[in-house]
C-alpha cells in the first residue's frame, strides 16, 4: 500500500506516515491512508487508500509549505509575476477543511497540518475551540459549501491558542486560502466566496519584477515598526499569480521575527525551538522528542541539528513541561467554569477557586495562563500573585 500512495504522490517511502483512525466529523468512517511529510506543495497531503471495508484510492491536498523568495546566501529569485496580493500572516493552528469520497457520499472533514483529522490532543484543544467557534460563526460552514471546488485552508488563532503572538481577541478564525482539490493548485482568498471579514487584512499591488525586493524589504521595514514596543505581527504571505491555474506563495516576516526562525548565527535560536517544539503538540497527542526532530528536520540542515542537540533536548524538555503545567491549568479552569465563575468577571474569585489546587508560590504563573488566554490587560497579570 506505502509504494502505491509513494507513486500517487511522486515521493519516497519514507517521506509518508501510516495512519489508521476514525473521522471524528464522520465518526462511522475508519479511514485507512498515508500522510505526506515532504515540505512543498505535498506537505499534509493525504493518501486515502481505504475507508471501512471499501477500498479506494484518493489524494487530498492540504496546506503547503511555505518558503522565502530568496536562498540561504540571501539572493532574490523572483518568478515573473502577473499581480501580486499581500496578506498578513497569522500566528496559530492551521485547519484544513477537505471532502473525501466515500462510496456515493461525500465526506467533508477537517485537519491540522500533520494529523489525518482535526480532534483535541493533551495538550491542545484544538477540535474544541473550533467547534466551538465555526458554532457560533455559521458563515464559516457557508463559505466552506459555497467553494466545493477547493479544500480551503484557515487559521485558528488568539489569546487562547498561544504561539509567538499575543492576540488580544481570545479565538478566532480567518479563511486563508484556496486549495483546488483535484490538482493541488493555490489561489488567494480574493479569487473564492468569502463573507466580510473572515480574510486576513489585504494589500494589493500590481506586478513589477524589477521592484518586487523593494517592495518585500519594505513591507519588512513597515512591519518592523510595528513591533517596535511588542511583537503585533508575524509577518505577510503573498500570491504571485505566475500565469498558471496555481499562484506561487512566499512568506514575508520582519527581521525580528525572521531571526527568530532563521539559523544564520550558526545555531537554532532558542525561540525558534521553543515554538516548533510546541507546534509539535498539534500533530500528537503524546509526542516524543524524536517528532520534534523530524518537525526540525524541515526546516534545518542536519549538521545544524546535530550541533544544537543539547540545546534541542533541554528546550524540548522546557516545552514539555510548559505544556503539561498549561493542562494542569485549563483542567482546573474547566471546573472554575462548571461553578459559574468567570475570569473576565470575577477575577479574584475565580483566582481563589484556582488557588485550592495549586501551590501559592505558583499561582503568578497560573494567573498569567488564563488572563493571556481571556485576552486581558497583560499588566494585571502581575497583581494575581497577592491573591
Amino acid at each position: 500500500m506505502i509504494e502505491t500512495a509513494a507513486k500517487l504522490l511522486d515521493v519516497k517511502t519514507d517521506e509518508l506516515s501510516a495512519f489508521v483512525k476514525y473521522d471524528p466529523y464522520n465518526p462511522t468512517n475508519l479511514v485507512d491512508g498515508f500522510i505526506c511529510r515532504r515540505s512543498d506543495h505535498r506537505y499534509g497531503a493525504l493518501v486515502i487508500v481505504k475507508i471501512n471495508d471499501w477500498e479506494c484510492q484518493q489524494i487530498i491536498y492540504a496546506t503547503p509549505k511555505l518558503h522565502y523568495p530568496f536562498d540561504k546566501v540571501g539572493t532574490y529569485k523572483w518568478p515573473d509575476c502577473q499581480q501580486i496580493e499581500y496578506y498578513t500572516k497569522l500566528d496559530g493552528t492551521n485547519i484544513l477543511a477537505y471532502r473525501y469520497e466515500y462510496k456515493n457520499d461525500v465526506c467533508l472533514s477537517y485537519k491540522t497540518r500533520l494529523t489525518p483529522f482535526l480532534q483535541d490532543q493533551t495538550f491542545g484543544m484544538f477540535g474544541s475551540m473550533w467547534n466551538e467557534y465555526t458554532s457560533s460563526h455559521p458563515e464559516i460552514l457557508d463559505v466552506i459549501y459555497a467553494n466545493p471546488r477547493h479544500n480551503l485552508s484557515f487559521e485558528l488563532y488568539g489569546s487562547r491558542n498561544p504561539i509567538t503572538i499575543l492576540y488580544d481577541e481570545p479565538l478566532c478564525v480567518k479563511l486563508l486560502f484556496g486549495v483546488e482539490r483535484e490538482y493541488g493548485s493555490v489561489c488567494p482568498p480574493s479569487l473564492l466566496y468569502h463573507s466580510e471579514g473572515l480574510i486576513p487584512e489585504c494589500y494589493t499591488m500590481d506586478g513589477d519584477h524589477n521592484d518586487l525586493t523593494a517592495r518585500y524589504n519594505r513591507y519588512r521595514e513597515h512591519m518592523s515598526l510595528r513591533n517596535k514596543d511588542s511583537l503585533t505581527i508575524e509577518g505577510m504571505v503573498m500570491y504571485a499569480d505566475i500565469g498558471e491555474p496555481s499562484w506561487m506563495m512566499f512568506k514575508c516576516k520582519p527581521e525580528e521575527i525572521e531571526k527568530i526562525h532563521l539559523a544564520a548565527s550558526g545555531s537554532i535560536p532558542r525561540l525558534a525551538l521553543f515554538n516548533t517544539a510546541m507546534n509539535t503538540f498539534e500533530s500528537s497527542d503524546a509526542p516524543l522528542i524524536r517528532d520534534f526532530l523530524e518537525l526540525l528536520k524541515e526546516e534545518y540542515p542536519e549538521n545544524l541539528i546535530t550541533k544544537s542537540m543539547l540545546k534541542i533536548e533541554k528546550i524540548w524538555k522546557e516545552a514539555l513541561d510548559h505544556a503539561e503545567f498549561v493542562k494542569q491549568v485549563n483542567d482546573v479552569w474547566i471546573l472554575a467554569k462548571k461553578e459559574g465563575l468567570d475570569v473576565t468577571k470575577d477575577k479574584n474569585e475565580t483566582m481563589r477557586f484556582m488557588a485550592r489546587h495549586f501551590d501559592k508560590n505558583i499561582m503568578r504563573r497560573v494567573g498569567s495562563v488564563i488572563l493571556k488566554q481571556v485576552g486581558r490587560d497583560r499588566n494585571s497579570i502581575g497583581r494575581v500573585a497577592a491573591l
